[in-house]
């Protein structure tokens, strides 16, 4: 039977033979030849097509787009000034910006333009609806009906002071006011995605007591707050635009899936049947909740895992790349090439103590003990314990964040910090049922900074962007991004604040109607 050519342009060239032709190819010589010809074609077709797209900077989903290189140059011809730090986000910058211009200021657009630009949801809440004010007689109050709501009886103070359009400050303690599902169809419904699922949703009882204060379901009026803002003050003033962001959960998403090292195969391939390599080519996060084995090869290769346990390698060296693990240890004598490298990982601990350790955009959170020691990028938040020989090269650490009073000989320091970190500490729903504060490994946000975070370990890499292993996510640098981008897009005075917001990872509840 005649073997049909792989290519695109060899195969549609194959079809267009006639039948007998194809039925005469037993050997397939005709198909190969075609298949030669197919690809030097595909490629010529190839160039054309992303020379096509090249001419366009955004393009509709699923089809060829522009090279990024090439951003800056459409970026010119708008005068549009690129910030944000990926490449989705310059895309949406140069493709939207003349519609952002023209419904500039509005808060479909303030809202876009946050998304886009940073890459992650955003609930929109202006300063001044929050302010307490006094009630004016001449200003009319609209029907209820215009909120989704029906009519109170006027002749009932019980009932008519829940009127959803009353400027009312004492919040009614009867009543819970909170984030819902709603009909899209209802007049106050809004859309916004949680853990990346569209939901509408509608505030509960506007006038009533929040469930959680400080979130984007709290609606209720307080006196102005005068204060610097900053991610959890100077929120309440009318010079003030509210954007809550959800928390990102770093390398422990809600959804990951937990599966013992016996059924690795399930979601990991080892690349060209090499054992050496271990990679997750599944595209979901893999959480193993047993240790494996310890890794005996020479040489152990693992990306794009997450070991909620004990990674081992005895008399061998490992490299990892955007792994987490709980604890990880390495049994080899070596100080001038490395037995452990990481880059863009999260550990609890790691050991290596006769060995030299490099380290890139990774973050320690309870300690590290080595022979020598390579960081840039890093952020240790315990101790360091280096133990170096008589006649042993020196250890390099620089833009990286070090313990307080952390002193080492031979040590070359440069652009180091000992800034205390912030890392999220919500509640969360915990596995094992209930809820509990993120505090552990394993936990979502675990390791993840805080937005009051000093800025000397948040834009303290060498690039510019924030130490440890969020690094490669660079989402401090997609917040700071939003706010610069919104200074060309806000009415004077006006001026955002970002407020990280757990609640945007919870979808609201539905309620009996």
């Amino acid at each position: 039977m005649s073997t049909k050519p792989t290519t695109v342009t060899g195969r549609e060239l194959y079809e267009l033979l006639p039948v007998v032709y194809r039925v005469k190819d037993a050997d397939g010589h005709l198909a190969k030849y075609l298949d030669a010809c197919g690809t030097l074609l595909d490629r010529m077709r190839a160039t054309l097509e992303q020379r096509l797209a090249d001419a366009f900077p955004a393009s509709p989903a699923g089809e060829m787009p522009a090279q990024s290189w090439l951003l800056p140059y459409f970026a010119d011809l708008l005068d549009v000034r690129l910030v944000s730090p990926k490449v989705k986000g310059r895309r949406a910058e140069v493709a939207s910006a003349i519609a952002w211009r023209q419904r500039k200021g509005t808060l479909a657009t303030i809202e876009e333009i946050a998304e886009s630009v940073g890459g992650v949801e955003v609930e929109v809440q202006e300063g001044w609806r929050r302010v307490a004010v006094t009630p004016r007689l001449d200003r009319p109050l609209l029907p209820a009906a215009a909120y989704g709501e029906p009519e109170p009886d006027p002749g009932n103070p019980l009932v008519a002071r829940r009127h959803p359009g009353l400027p009312a400050v004492t919040v009614d303690i009867t009543l819970p006011s909170r984030a819902v599902e709603a009909d899209p169809a209802h007049p106050r419904a809004k859309v916004s995605r949680f853990r990346g699922v569209p939901v509408a949703w509608r505030q509960l009882n506007p006038h009533g007591a929040p469930c959680f204060p400080g979130s984007f379901e709290d609606a209720s009026r307080r006196t102005p707050d005068v204060r610097t803002p900053g991610p959890s003050r100077g929120h309440i003033d009318p010079r003030r635009l509210l954007l809550f962001v959800p928390p990102t959960t770093g390398f422990f998403p809600f959804d990951a899936v937990e599966l013992l090292w016996s059924q690795r195969h399930q979601k990991v391939s080892d690349p060209g049947g090499d054992p050496r390599v271990i990679v997750n080519e599944s595209g979901e996060a893999v959480l193993f909740t047993t240790s494996p084995p310890a890794f005996v090869a020479e040489s152990v290769v693992i990306r794009d895992l997450v070991f909620n346990g004990t990674v081992r390698v005895s008399n061998g060296r490992i490299r990892l790349e955007r792994v987490a693990a709980k604890r990880l240890v390495v049994e080899r004598t070596d100080v001038e090439t490395p037995v452990i490298e990481a880059v863009d990982c999260l550990f609890d601990e790691i050991e290596a103590a006769d060995g030299l350790v490099r380290l890139e955009g990774t973050t320690v959170m309870k300690g590290i003990s080595c022979r020598r020691l390579q960081a840039s990028d890093c952020l240790f938040a315990g101790p360091i314990d280096l133990h170096p020989a008589a006649g042993d090269p020196r250890s390099c650490v620089r833009f990286s964040r070090v313990p307080r009073g952390f002193t080492a000989p031979r040590l070359d320091r440069g652009a180091l910090t000992s800034a205390e970190p912030i890392f999220f500490a919500f509640e969360h729903c915990a596995r094992e049922g209930g809820s509990r504060p993120v505090d552990r490994f394993g936990d979502p946000g675990y390791g993840v900074l805080h937005p009051a975070t000093p800025d000397a370990i948040r834009f303290g890499a060498e690039d510019g962007g924030e130490m440890g292993a969020d690094h490669h996510r660079a989402t401090c640098l997609a917040h700071a991004a939003v706010l610069t981008k919104l200074e060309e897009f806000l009415p004077l005075g006006i001026e955002a604040v970002l407020v990280p917001d757990p609640r945007l990872l919870v979808a609201p509840p539905r309620i009996a109607p």
